[in-house]
């Protein structure tokens, strides 16, 4: 049996570890990974809101900003639990959450469509004007270029036959290419990224199917209690004024809890993402 003050040391020990958790961790340091579609420098500017609500929120120290070179190189930090928390695609969060036990908290709203975009006026007039030609993409294993290429397959062009493919590794360069002639078009998502002058200059060639918003996930070991701390912050930003330049540079009007249907979704791409992520 316990005597006084054995209990009392328990007690004090319980409580303890039960104020950690409700806590955060407080006076931590985490690491946050961002989309590889954007410069560090303005990686920084668009997610320097974000990281001073959550530091102050969760009690943090500070917050540690990464941004992975390209989706294979995310998907490698991924597997290695590289990040505390992963503003994801949507494909990627999948699989991470299906291999490896990551837990998505939040999805950005509402959905867009991957678009086939070209020069307004001097572009290619039609799907078959791009025979011979290259279509800039930001990443093979992007979801957005997955889906485009499927359906220019249905409409009987095959990459590496009808077309060659650019990597550009940013959704700038793409429309760099485009503007350069370097590429007669660009796979791009439906809203966001490019500044609105800049895509006055563009028109929408194709348009192919929906594609589900980004993931925000957090690493397999994060506790419960911490998960909902995380999605409490999360969807309290969201609602902020600071969070419009964000919201409004990624496309999205909001975030909502994920929910399971919404993952299931993306498993039929699941096995494409693997082979192309290796």
């Amino acid at each position: 049996m316990f005597d006084r003050r054995s209990f009392l040391e328990y007690s004090l020990a319980v409580a303890a570890m039960s104020f950690s958790n409700l806590t955060l961790a407080s006076g931590k340091s985490i690491r946050m990974g961002t989309l590889p579609v954007v410069s560090t420098r303005t990686a920084y500017e668009l997610y320097g809101p974000l990281m001073a609500h959550l530091q102050k929120g969760l009690g943090l120290t500070n917050i540690v900003l990464e941004t992975p070179p390209n989706f294979k190189s995310m998907y490698k930090r991924i597997q290695e639990n590289g990040f505390d928390l992963l503003l994801s695609p949507p494909h990627i969060a999948r699989l991470a959450q299906k291999r490896f036990g990551w837990h998505p908290l939040v999805m950005l709203q509402a959905e867009h469509h991957s678009v086939l975009l070209a020069q307004e006026g001097i572009g290619p007039a039609n799907l078959e004007a791009l025979r011979g030609g290259t279509i800039a993409v930001l990443d093979n294993s992007a979801l957005v270029v997955m889906i485009m290429m499927e359906a220019l397959a249905k409409k009987g062009l095959q990459v590496n036959r009808d077309f060659k493919v650019l990597e550009t590794r940013s959704y700038e360069s793409s429309q760099i290419a485009v503007k350069q002639g370097i590429a007669q078009a660009m796979v791009f998502r439906s809203q966001g990224f490019i500044d609105p002058n800049a895509r006055d200059r563009l028109k929408v060639l194709f348009e192919a199917g929906t594609l589900p918003g980004y993931v925000i996930i957090a690493a397999p070991s994060t506790p419960k209690a911490q998960l909902q701390a995380f999605r409490t912050q999360l969807l309290a930003f969201a609602k902020m004024p600071e969070a419009k330049p964000l919201l409004e540079k990624l496309g999205y009007d909001g975030l909502s809890a994920t929910s399971e249907e919404a993952m299931q979704r993306l498993d039929p791409y699941l096995e494409q993402t693997e082979a192309r992520l290796k």
